[in-house]
């Protein structure tokens, strides 16, 4: 006779057609299996003998499995799961992660802000209202929340909801922060938790950071706390604003970055809203010239060996070490099954909570003008939200709805491929959601991705 159980990171779950998966809450990953695969798994309960006659050849296949990846372990009869690891089926749609913006509130001065943080434009919730949305992630069984701002560590209570999240086994993957409120003290409090989550800070160009920051000594802050993170064991990552002011300073960046060990680097222009807005275009990259910055750049990535993992918006991707590369807006194969695809298979993995509790498909979009009436986690569930509200229509897009409303997309050759583009992209070019995202369409019509291969092959 023998008994397993799961060991105790994985937690049995389902969703509303997503009925069978395996989920770890140390990571916050799903993995979601057939029935007679979740059967198996369920059957390592500490209860029912898995020598004997009720399992199948295929039940001990899978058991098998999971001892070779070490999911289980031999116990005493009944010395079964505990309560959080039984079968839960979740009265909601499916999300993986949840990016929360847990203040509105920021300690730079940030010209190119989006969501006007400086003015605290969208305010902060309550330490009540933020327990409240983290037992509503949890109720939709969502493993892995990222935090951001605004800046998240202005708040006095961050290691309040650091600990909240934690007691439900929510996985903190991400901390998103300018750097300059990083200390040893705060990455201890989190190691004593035994919680490592990457940490993606902003950097702005090689001698240009405090211009864009509004702060004087904001570069050297980001840089000690990307050197204190690393020195403690925290993976970095790097996301950057490019403009008319930084976009020389490429190569330099990549050098620091390598210099520094962080993991990766992504790269976008500064967005055409908030607090950019006062800058009157003046800085605003055309299209031509961010394709151009980036071209003449990959040359330089490759010869350092392509020395971390990044990411150029739509343009470019690729990983550490690899000669290999993605063009992240060819996001289809081509093929006609791809009309049943989501518009944006980020939104509608990663929820985006704002810091005034709105739901939104993603963070780019704070300040700009969507379609519907979104709702806020103040005032409706994320399970209900996650069932039948505004917010669920417009994750759940197909890009076979999108073509019907969009002409111009529907006309176009390359729209099996490149799927409409980007809708935060669409909404600053046109204006219109549905709209045509110019950035994805000039990297197609003029054949970028052919130009690519011939200087990174």
């Amino acid at each position: 006779m023998s008994y397993y159980r799961l060991k105790e990171r994985y937690v049995l779950r389902g969703w509303e057609r997503l009925p069978y998966a395996l989920q770890d809450t140390r990571s916050g990953l799903v993995s979601f299996l057939d029935e007679k695969a979740f059967q198996a798994v369920s059957f390592c309960n500490g209860i029912l003998d898995v020598d004997g006659p009720l399992l199948l050849p295929a039940h001990r296949e899978v058991i098998k499995k999971l001892k070779e990846n070490s999911v289980i372990e031999e116990c005493a009869e009944r010395d079964g799961l505990q309560p959080y690891q039984e079968y839960r089926l979740i009265p909601c749609r499916f999300m993986m992660r949840a990016h929360w913006s847990i203040t509105g509130k920021c300690n730079l001065r940030c010209r190119h802000c989006y969501m006007s943080a400086p003015q605290a434009k969208y305010g902060e919730l309550s330490h009540q209202q933020c327990l409240d949305i983290i037992r509503q992630i949890s109720e939709a069984g969502i493993g892995q929340v990222s935090l951001t701002g605004g800046e998240p560590l202005v708040r006095s209570d961050f290691l309040e909801i650091v600990d909240a999240l934690l007691s439900l086994k929510i996985s903190i993957v991400q901390i998103y922060t300018n750097g300059v409120l990083v200390n040893q003290t705060l990455l201890d409090e989190l190691k004593n938790r035994s919680c490592l989550p990457e940490f993606s800070l902003s950097f702005d160009g090689v001698g240009c950071h405090d211009w864009l920051r509004g702060v004087e000594g904001a570069e050297k802050k980001a840089v000690e706390a990307i050197k204190m993170l690393r020195t403690n064991g925290f993976p970095v990552s790097i996301e950057s604003a490019l403009h008319k002011g930084n976009v020389h300073t490429m190569e330099a960046m990549l050098n620091l970055f390598r210099e520094l060990g962080v993991a990766k680097w992504k790269t976008s222009p500064a967005s055409d809203a908030g607090n950019w807005l006062n800058e009157g275009g003046r800085y605003n990259l055309t299209v031509e010239e961010l394709y151009r910055t980036y071209l003449d750049f990959l040359p330089a990535y490759k010869a350092a060996g392509a020395p971390l993992n990044i990411m150029l918006g739509g343009f470019f991707s690729c990983q550490k070490g690899s000669d290999k590369y993605h063009i992240p807006c060819k996001k289809f194969d081509g093929s006609d099954r791809m009309l049943r695809q989501t518009i944006c298979g980020s939104a509608r993995n990663t929820m985006y909570i704002a810091a005034d509790g709105k739901l939104l498909p993603c963070i780019p979009l704070t300040g700009l003008s969507v379609p519907a009436d979104l709702p806020s986690v103040t005032e409706m569930d994320i399970c209900r939200a996650l069932s039948d509200s505004n917010y669920l229509k417009l994750i759940d897009m197909r890009l076979e709805d999108l073509l019907k409303a969009n002409a111009q997309c529907h006309a176009c050759e390359h729209r099996l491929y490149c799927g409409g583009g980007c809708r935060a992209g669409a909404l600053l070019c046109s204006g219109e959601y549905l709209g045509r995202d110019d950035y994805t369409c000039y990297f197609f019509r003029n054949k970028f991705e052919e130009k690519i291969k011939a200087v990174y092959s």
